[in-house]
C-alpha cells in the first residue's frame, strides 16, 4: 500500500517521514510525521473483512470526548474515520507517546482502574451470552489441531454460560502494552481494534491474564472503581479467565494451520501461545 500517498489523498497529510511498527498481529500499521513534528500519527491498516475495525475506532473517539486518551482517530477529507485502499481498510490515529505498563502492582492497579472508567463509559445493555460466545469463538474449523483444544474450550464455555451480567463496550485484548502512562501520570489506552460489546469479565479477565494470572491488583483497583461488581467478579473471573484462554487456543489453532505470521519473526510464536493456552488449562 502506498502509505503516503493514502495519507495525501484521504486525509490531505504530507508525510516527511514514514516508518513502519512491528507488533500487530491483526494489522499493519506506520508511524507518519510531518517536517518539524508538527503532527505525529500512526497509520493503521486492516483487512477488508476486519468487522471491529470501524466500531473500535468510534469508541475511541467516544472515550477521548470523555477524557480518555485513545489514539483518536483524524476524520479523512471525507469526514470518515475509516477509509478503502488496495482492499484494505485504513485509519489515521493520533499518535499516543507514554511508557507501556509493567507488572508492577502499581501498574496493575491503574490497569484495573482504567478498565473500570472505561466500562462505566461505554456501558452497554446485557446481551444474549452464548450468541456471544459464538461470535468470539470463530475458530471451529481449527479446534482439532491437537486433541485437548476442543474439550478445553468447550467446558470454558460451559462454565460461562450463566454468568456475565454486567456488559459494555470492552476493549477485547486488554494487554499491558496497550496502556501507555502519560507525563502527567494519566494511564492512556490505545489498539481499540479488538474493541466488541460484551460481558465486562472478559476484559477484567484479559487483563488478569496478561498480568500472569495475578488478579490482586487489577481486581482490587477495578473494584474501588466499581463496587457495585464485586460479586460479579468474584463469582465469574475463573469462568472467564478459561473463556480468555480458550480464545487464545483458537486463535493461535487458527493462526497455525493457516501459517500466519503477522506481527511475529516465526512460527515458533504461534507455537508458544498455543502451548501457553495448555498450560492454562493444566496441560
Amino acid at each position: 500500500m502506498d502509505v503516503a500517498g493514502v495519507l495525501r489523498e484521504r486525509w490531505d497529510l504530507k508525510a516527511a517521514r514514514l516508518e513502519v511498527l512491528t507488533g500487530g498481529m491483526n494489522s499493519a500499521t506506520w508511524l507518519a510525521s510531518s517536517e518539524g513534528d508538527a503532527w505525529r500519527v500512526v497509520v493503521k491498516s486492516v483487512d477488508v473483512d476486519d468487522a471491529s475495525f470501524g466500531p473500535g475506532l468510534e469508541l475511541a473517539v467516544r472515550l477521548d470526548d470523555a477524557g480518555v486518551v485513545s489514539g483518536r482517530p483524524w476524520s479523512s477529507k471525507g469526514g470518515r474515520l475509516v477509509e478503502r485502499a488496495d482492499d484494505r481498510q485504513v485509519a489515521v490515529l493520533e499518535y499516543v507517546s507514554g511508557e507501556e505498563l509493567g507488572k508492577t502492582a502499581a501498574d496493575r492497579t491503574s490497569i484495573g482502574d482504567l478498565l473500570g472508567r472505561v466500562h462505566t463509559i461505554a456501558a452497554v445493555e446485557t446481551g444474549d451470552l452464548q450468541d456471544w460466545l459464538r461470535v468470539l469463538m470463530p475458530f471451529d474449523d481449527y479446534l482439532d489441531l491437537e486433541p485437548w483444544i476442543r474439550p478445553a474450550v468447550a467446558d470454558a464455555i460451559a462454565r460461562a454460560t450463566a454468568l456475565g451480567e454486567t456488559w459494555a463496550w470492552l476493549h477485547g485484548d486488554a494487554a499491558r502494552e496497550a496502556f501507555r502512562r502519560q507525563p502527567d501520570g494519566s494511564v492512556a489506552l490505545i489498539d481499540w481494534g479488538s474493541a466488541l460489546p460484551g460481558p465486562i469479565l472478559y476484559d477484567v479477565a484479559s487483563a488478569v491474564m496478561y498480568a500472569d494470572g495475578s488478579p490482586e491488583h487489577v481486581v482490587a483497583a477495578y473494584v474501588r472503581r466499581r463496587p457495585d461488581l464485586a460479586g460479579e467478579l468474584a463469582r465469574g473471573l475463573d469462568a472467564f479467565l478459561h473463556v480468555r484462554w480458550a480464545v487464545q487456543a483458537g486463535y493461535f489453532a487458527w493462526r497455525i494451520g493457516n501459517n500466519v505470521l503477522t506481527g511475529i519473526s516465526d512460527e515458533s510464536e504461534n507455537r508458544k501461545g498455543l502451548a501457553d493456552a495448555r498450560r492454562a488449562f493444566g496441560g
